[in-house]
Order: C-alpha cells, then sequence, then structure tokens
C-alpha cells in the first residue's frame, strides 16, 4: 500500500505525491523539543470552594522537566475580587528554599503551560476578597502529582 500526502508548501499544494518521491531534509531534534515519561499521563478536574475572605494553596508536585497544562474559571460576580498567585518552590532544607513565580493576577480565569523548572511543589494560592462564596474549576492535565491540600 502507498502511503500518499498533503502537504501545504507556501501556497503551492503538493496533492497525491508518494512518500517515497519527496527528497527529505532531515533536521537534528533540538534539545527540551521531545521527553518521554516513567511516570503515567494524568487528567483532573478540581473544584476549589473559597469562602468569603478565604484563600487556599492548591499543590501539584512536579519534577524538574515535567509538564501540564492547566486551566481555571471562577464562578465571580466581580473578577477583580479574586487574588491568584501560580508559583513553584523547593522543599525547605534548614529553613531555606527556593520560590518562584510564574504570575500574580487578580482575575476570574487563567490558562496555560509549565514545564518544571525544577523538582518541587507547583501551584496555585486563591483568595476571594469577596463578600460571597466562589468555587474555582480547575482543570489539569500532564505528569504531575496531586499533593494534600
Amino acid at each position: 500500500m502507498r502511503h500518499w500526502i498533503l502537504a501545504m508548501i507556501g501556497s503551492a499544494a503538493l496533492v497525491g505525491t508518494a512518500w517515497s518521491q519527496v527528497e527529505w531534509n532531515e533536521m537534528e531534534l533540538p534539545a527540551g523539543v521531545f521527553r518521554e515519561y516513567a511516570t503515567d499521563y494524568r487528567n483532573d478536574v478540581i473544584d476549589i470552594a473559597l469562602k468569603p475572605g478565604g484563600w487556599l494553596e492548591y499543590k501539584l508536585g512536579l519534577n524538574q522537566g515535567d509538564s501540564i497544562v492547566y486551566q481555571w474559571d471562577a464562578d465571580i460576580a466581580d473578577a477583580r475580587l479574586l487574588y491568584a498567585e501560580f508559583h513553584g518552590h523547593t522543599e525547605p532544607v534548614d529553613n531555606k528554599g527556593d520560590l518562584m513565580f510564574y504570575r500574580k493576577a487578580s482575575g476570574g480565569t487563567e490558562r496555560g503551560v509549565l514545564t518544571a523548572p525544577f523538582t518541587g511543589i507547583h501551584g496555585w494560592y486563591l483568595r476571594n476578597d469577596s463578600e460571597a462564596p466562589v468555587v474555582v474549576r480547575l482543570k489539569v492535565a500532564g505528569f504531575y502529582e496531586l499533593l494534600e491540600e
């Protein structure tokens, strides 16, 4: 069986060209583009309830180089009243540790990708500055471990 391709090159299309007829230029694979994992891929949806004036830190364990794709949305009337910090930190040793902030902002939604720069705890500090309860729905997928709240 012959394999056929449809490819766009500039504004010209190669329609019905056999793979064996294409002169391929094999490119070097840059560092960090491909990675295999020993752990299983996972996908979670978590509802995080915040009382009025309350806060919570939701944590994931990631090894250096592990990646996640995430999205969270909050059911809050005034998004300016939800404060979120996305950050990572190492486990403290002798009361010292490393901390890195990825994002600090107010708002009702966030979407992104993270490749962990170091092994440690990565997650979100969420604070509800409104006078009503708020639920933040976090969707996360990738290579990570859910940690206790």
